[in-house]
């Protein structure tokens, strides 16, 4: 016992070590990489506080997009708007503002992104080691193969190298790793050790992580529902153990969770504005027989079939009429389009969903980016591509079937299988709850994959695909740990028998 206790004591101090040297190795060898803001850095800054430094405007060959990392900003004043805009804006601005901070208290007005790197990268490795450790998983043939999992897998360079920037892709897999762990936490005190005495704490942790998950990209507002569903189902199950005053606080923290990531969708309804047009012109009609046709399906003006293969991103005069952004074409379309219509579409038109489906399993299994990685003064000229640590990466976009039916046959073997263990083990309240953790994680994922296409065309799919592909790589994870457990339980079985 007290060797099975080291060799699991061990196995986590080596985790935690090799995770730890992974991202030193992927983020901070020379030359540090990072990943090139294409457009997207503005929202954040303007929220959290951050500017270009007055350097970058002297340098007459600064190029901000697309080639080369800017990792140095200027941190602004700290004024009370700015403050009260921070609650109500991308969970990433808290990170952000209070490194920030913590800049200043040094006498320092210069944000690097590699702090948020660091931070990240503390937040990520402490969420996959409580993970790991409070899974509780006995044979430590399975822990070891679930350690190295891990490592491989999550630490790949094409998720780390996005913690050296401003983009909210590493704010949503750390956050989701955070709020997993939260939960398996929760569930080794409540139902392992039968505690009910931090069951409040507990919950809160399980609280914030939720919060900062679902502020992180508003894409993830497709979580939202799965989150409330897990809560409130918790909620419940403790409600004869939480105090009156503190049951209170969890349903206004409930309501908070809600109203949040609602409001960050209203607060941004120009950057919506994009995307509406990107799921018409450049999904719905690009490529379409007959674009006429589906805009009268649409409800819209077959007009503007004339801007059909067309994204909202074109200069001013690569449209015929109907430019982004412009009156006729707020009176003409955003006025008249709305998330209803576009689901309304894909369920009259199935096989039109089935194709822009099969469009999006095309480009799964990418976290990749061909935006710049390392800075100017390293290389005149941009070097986009990245090979640290990187081989799962590589074995997942150039080995694993790029098709709806691959995709789908690993979603109904998880669900299948993972409901006969739940119906035969439903006496455990731990495993039953992992499995409900388990089809959380799933169905996160699930609600991921369409989104970029219904919501956003066939502009910047595999990007918009980041947290599908994490949360893919969780399942398979899963599942080959779970299998090899089930393998070394019947050797062992087998050879206790002989």
């Amino acid at each position: 016992m007290k060797l099975k206790m080291n060799v699991t004591k061990l196995l986590l101090i080596t985790f935690i070590v090799l995770a730890l040297g992974i991202i030193t190795f992927v983020l901070f060898k020379y030359p540090e990489a990072g990943v090139a803001d294409q457009g997207d850095f503005d929202r954040v800054m303007s929220v959290s506080g951050l500017q270009l430094p007055s350097k970058y405007f002297m340098d007459p060959s600064f190029e901000r997009f697309y080639k080369y990392p800017v990792t140095d900003y200027k941190i602004a004043p700290f004024t009370l708007t700015r403050i009260l805009i921070i609650f109500i804006s991308t969970s990433m601005s808290y990170f952000i503002s209070m490194i920030s901070f913590i800049c200043k208290a040094f006498g320092s007005d210069i944000f690097k992104t590699q702090y948020l790197a660091i931070t990240y990268g503390i937040i990520y490795t402490l969420s996959i080691y409580l993970i790991i450790k409070y899974l509780n998983i006995k044979n430590k043939l399975t822990l070891f193969l679930l350690v190295t999992l891990s490592l491989f897998v999550l630490f790949d360079g094409n998720y780390l190298v996005w913690f050296n920037s401003l983009y909210g892709e590493p704010m949503m897999i750390t956050t989701l790793a955070l709020y997993i762990a939260s939960w398996i936490y929760y569930i080794y005190h409540r139902y392992v050790l039968k505690s009910e005495e931090k069951i409040f704490s507990n919950i809160m942790l399980i609280f914030i992580a939720s919060f900062l998950f679902l502020g992180s990209k508003m894409q993830v507002i497709s979580a939202l529902p799965v989150i409330l569903i897990m809560i409130i189902k918790l909620l419940y199950e403790n409600r004869n153990i939480l105090k009156p005053l503190t049951k209170g606080l969890c349903y206004l923290l409930l309501c908070i969770l809600i109203i949040y990531p609602l409001q960050i969708q209203l607060r941004h309804k120009e950057m919506s504005k994009d995307t509406q047009y990107n799921s018409v012109f450049y999904g719905i009609l690009k490529d379409s027989e007959n674009p006429r046709q589906d805009l009268i399906d649409l409800g819209l003006n077959p007009d503007m079939a004339s801007e059909a293969g067309k994204h909202s991103y074109l200069i001013t005069s690569a449209y015929t009429k109907y430019i982004p952004h412009t009156l006729i074409t707020e009176e003409d379309f955003y006025n008249k389009i709305s998330s209803g219509k576009l689901i309304k579409f894909y369920i009259t038109h199935p096989l039109r969903l089935i194709k822009g489906m099969e469009y999006t399993a095309d480009n799964a299994f990418f976290t990749g980016t061909k935006l710049g990685k390392y800075p100017k003064s390293y290389s005149s000229t941009p070097i986009n591509s990245f090979n640290r640590f990187t081989l799962w990466s590589f074995l997942r976009n150039n080995i694993l079937p790029k098709n709806l039916a691959f995709i789908s046959l690993i979603y109904i073997c998880a669900i299948v299988s993972s409901l006969f263990i739940y119906i035969k083990r439903k006496h455990l309240e731990d495993v039953k709850h992992k499995i409900q953790l388990f089809w959380s994680i799933l169905f996160i994922g699930i609600l991921q994959f369409p989104m970029p296409f219904i919501g956003n065309g066939q502009a910047d799919t595999t990007k918009q695909l980041f947290l599908f592909n994490f949360t893919f790589d969780i399942i398979l994870i899963i599942m080959i740990t779970y299998i090899s457990h089930f393998i070394f339980n019947n050797k062992k079985i087998y050879k206790n028998r002989s």
